[in-house]
């Protein structure tokens, strides 16, 4: 291991303790072992897998194959744990940031990895007490919290609210068929609900599908025992008030008028990114927060990484790009020249009785596309190849999902129809 001079007993302050928080610290530990490297969360755990939450519902995951890594870890790193502690002020100039309690850390180098929240739809909240309509508002990404029965899942104690709620209640309904919402709909159902998913679209997936494979993954999804209500959304929330005031869930109104009664609401409708704290310290954002390929902001020792900050106009929202950013920034921050690669955007579901993998991201309805696909009713398996000018560029597979890794590097690769079917890539 070799020592940067240049950060050498330097304070690195991370915000944030997810996936890009983590391996930034990491990072900032190999390229500097003498530097002063502080990671702060306003959650009170270590980090976890994020990506493992929704099995959390049915019961909770041993530490093994929940946490990132073991206490021990950052004891051996030097690494320290600022836990339950939520930053609320970024000072630039000064180079400080003061968090909620008031206490203030300096820093030399600032990685800001704060990663997004889940966005909750502007729906309508009818609240109903002693049967008489006393209220009539909107729920938002602020105020669902107050209601009993409605959750979104972000954080692990997101997860321990549910599962308690999920004990003593019979029916529940997730808003969003994407893959986030059909995970959590597939481990409700494995406690014991009866379980409705409502999306949008016509169709489940419709980031990583095309019409053909969402109609063979809905025959596979219909006999989960979970019911699928496509084309429509939620219109109104129905909610009562007890004498002490407390709100508590009683249904769902959707578009189309149908009422159902439910015990628990889940909204999984996409994320967006923190930025509120950069933007009151005038750090450049858009969707997220502006890094160039080094993930440095416009204010200079100042980075971001993971799914608060936007590359080139994009927040890729991914685990693995969260990883790759957190080393990136980590290692630049202590002095390293790394810059953000091109990554083909992937998904792997594995649920509702059926195993999907995508990559690439396209416009499923575009002319330009050569497309080859083969299904194998019998055994349940699909597979469709995408190609543009001769590129591979995307793929779909569903049952047998082993060859996910080669397809991913063909992707990467830009491989020729040629290469592909002459390497049997699949």
């Amino acid at each position: 291991m070799t020592t940067n001079n240049e950060t050498t007993n330097k304070i690195f302050l991370i915000l944030g303790n997810g996936p890009a928080g983590h391996f930034a610290a990491g990072e900032i530990r190999k390229n500097s072992p003498d530097a002063d490297i502080l990671i702060a969360s306003k959650e009170p755990v270590r980090t976890y897998l994020r990506t493992q939450l929704a099995e959390c519902l049915e019961s909770p995951l041993p530490e093994d194959k929940f946490f990132m890594a073991k206490e021990e870890w950052y004891r051996k790193m030097n690494i320290t744990q600022l836990l339950s502690k939520e930053a609320v002020n970024i000072d630039p100039e000064g180079k400080t940031v003061t968090f909620h309690e008031g206490s203030k850390v300096p820093y030399d180098k600032l990685i800001i990895a704060t990663g997004s929240y889940n966005f909750i739809p502007p729906v309508d909240i009818e609240i109903l007490k002693s049967e008489e309509i006393v209220d009539v508002s909107k729920l938002n990404s602020e105020n669902y919290r107050d209601i009993e029965g409605i959750y979104s899942i972000r954080e692990v104690s997101d997860t321990d609210l549910i599962r308690e709620k999920a004990k003593r209640s019979r029916k529940a309904v997730v808003i969003g068929g994407g893959l986030l919402g059909l995970e959590a709909a597939w481990n409700l159902k494995k406690c014991g609900l009866d379980v409705s998913v409502v999306e949008f679209f016509k169709r489940l997936l419709p980031r990583q599908l095309d019409d053909e494979a969402a109609v063979i993954f809905k025959e596979i999804a219909d006999a989960s025992g979970i019911e699928l209500i496509l084309g429509d959304s939620a219109e109104t929330v129905n909610i009562t008030e007890d004498e002490n005031g407390k709100r508590t869930l009683t249904g769902l109104q959707l578009k189309n008028g149908a009422l159902i009664p439910c015990d628990i609401l889940l909204f999984s409708v996409g994320i967006r990114s923190k930025i509120r704290i950069a933007v009151e310290a005038g750090i450049e954002t858009d969707k997220g927060i502006k890094v160039n390929s080094r993930m440095e902001t416009n204010f200079k020792d100042i980075y971001a990484c993971g799914d608060v900050a936007e590359v080139n106009g994009f927040v890729y929202g991914t685990w693995p790009a969260a990883l790759s950013m957190g080393r990136i920034a980590g290692a630049n921050a202590a002095g390293g020249s790394l810059e953000f690669p091109p990554m083909v955007l992937s998904t792997i579901f594995n649920g509702l009785n059926a195993k999907i993998f995508s990559a690439g991201s396209i416009d499923f309805a575009d002319p330009g596309l050569d497309v080859f696909s083969y299904r194998s009713k019998g055994k349940g398996l699909y597979k469709k190849l995408f190609f543009k000018e001769d590129k591979l560029v995307a793929c779909i597979l569903m049952g047998d999902t082993s060859k996910s890794t080669r397809v991913m590097k063909a992707i990467e690769r830009g491989d020729s129809k040629t290469e592909v079917f002459t390497l049997d890539i699949l």
